[in-house]
């Protein structure tokens, strides 16, 4: 991974035009100019001059960014800005973060609050938990802690619509059976399986095989926070994971959260060995998000009851062009889609816990843009995204369901031709 100092004509390309202001999701909410691109590149240049130093007030604003990369889509120098906060965020945790900083952010400890918090959410949906705090909705609205609660509760509780096992029959739609490796990342494996659950239900239903490889982490939440070392460990265990023999092998490699995928496209700036880096060539080869690959392969959806449907585009999701594929294959679905419909919804991980207020205040809107469409679910393709649309939705008290994508067929659908 490159070093700040490397960044220093990228940094000098900005021409403080302020264009970036027009699209920054945290500016339109803040007005500060150190939450935009160009702000934040005045403070690093003056790092990289020596004027300033890498601390901790500098590090508050380059968490004050959701990476969603829209003043990189509309810079007229073409300035990849996530690139470079990116950068300076593992320098500072490199350089300036406390030991005890260091241990916080270690596997260990991370595979720790994962395990913890599978054990958690699996005995608070077994005790039923999920539903009775349902019925206490109306209380917790009407605080921030309440409304907090009723987050957590949405994003962890069980979902009796999806059946956890397949109890329809295969039907093959292929002339051979594809070999899919399926990466489920770790909302599905530690937090709630229903998108997981959902997958491999339609995948069994499609008739592919599905290679059990023993995936971890990818490695996101350690970049976020500037651990470049470790993000490069979970790179390389992950890649390793995938045999020799399959790694020409497989026809798809899947993944139902887009952040998941675009993880795997920054693995190109930190692996080093050869092997490796053939074996990720071929995975970004074939790399689809599940949702793409399930419509690209079926010949018709059909619902079994009239169904109004609108869509929010994660920010690292690539290609949305499955979605009007889908609609011109579905029955008894009907689209309207949102205003600014792949604009951030606010949550981004991280971000959401260092800038709390600011989280509510995008997403909120971004919900208003959902409800005007009276949509009966909104969908999307983001674990991440399914909490930053459902806070907004908390925030404007109205409570539509948010599924991922594959949620949604696997809960409605009636028939898979």
């Amino acid at each position: 991974m490159k070093k700040l100092i490397d960044y220093k004509e990228e940094i000098q390309k900005c021409s403080k035009c302020g264009l970036c202001q027009s699209v920054c999701p945290v500016y339109k909410v803040t007005g500060n100019d150190c939450a935009v691109s160009r702000g934040k590149f005045i403070m690093l240049g003056g790092i990289i001059k020596g004027d300033l130093k890498l601390k901790k007030n500098v590090n508050k604003y380059l968490d004050m960014c959701l990476k969603c990369n829209a003043c990189k889509d509309f810079c007229p120098s073409g300035i990849d800005a996530r690139e470079i906060f990116t950068c300076a965020k593992c320098e500072y945790f490199e350089g300036a973060n406390s030991k005890f900083v260091k241990i916080l952010n270690s596997p260990p400890v991370f595979n720790l609050f994962l395990n913890s918090a599978k054990i958690c959410t699996n005995t608070y949906r077994f005790l039923k938990f999920d539903r009775i705090l349902k019925l206490f909705y109306p209380i917790l609205l009407k605080s921030n802690f309440g409304k907090r609660a009723v987050l957590a509760n949405e994003f962890i509780a069980k979902n009796s619509n999806i059946l956890t096992k397949c109890t329809y029959s295969p039907i093959h739609l292929f002339t051979h059976s594809p070999k899919i490796i399926y990466f489920k990342g770790c909302v599905n494996e530690y937090l709630n399986p229903s998108v997981k659950n959902a997958a491999e239900n339609v995948l069994k239903k499609m008739g592919v095989n599905v290679l059990d490889i023993k995936f971890q982490c990818c490695g996101l939440p350690f970049l976020s926070v500037g651990n470049a070392e470790q993000f490069k460990k979970q790179a390389e265990f992950n890649l390793a994971q995938i045999p020799d023999d399959f790694a020409n092998e497989f026809d798809y490699f899947l993944t139902d959260c887009a952040s998941c995928q675009d993880a795997f496209r920054e693995y190109k700036k930190v692996i080093d060995d050869e092997k490796l880096m053939q074996k990720l060539d071929k995975i970004l080869e074939k790399s689809l998000n599940i949702n793409e690959f399930i419509v690209k392969n079926t010949q018709k959806f059909v619902f079994d009851k009239k169904i109004k449907i609108t869509f929010h585009k994660p920010c690292h999701l690539e290609n949305i062009d499955f979605l009007q594929e889908f609609l011109s294959k579905a029955e008894n679905v009907e689209y309207i889609e949102m205003k600014e419909f792949d604009s951030c919804c606010g949550f981004a991980g991280a971000f959401a816990l260092n800038n709390d207020k600011i989280s509510k205040e995008i997403s909120s809107k971004k919900a208003k843009n959902a409800i005007e469409t009276e949509a009966d679910y909104i969908l999307t393709s983001c674990p991440s995204c399914v909490l930053g649309l459902k806070q907004g939705l908390i925030e404007n008290g109205k409570l539509i369901p948010v599924l991922n994508f594959v949620e949604f067929i696997q809960v409605f659908i009636k028939s898979l031709h």
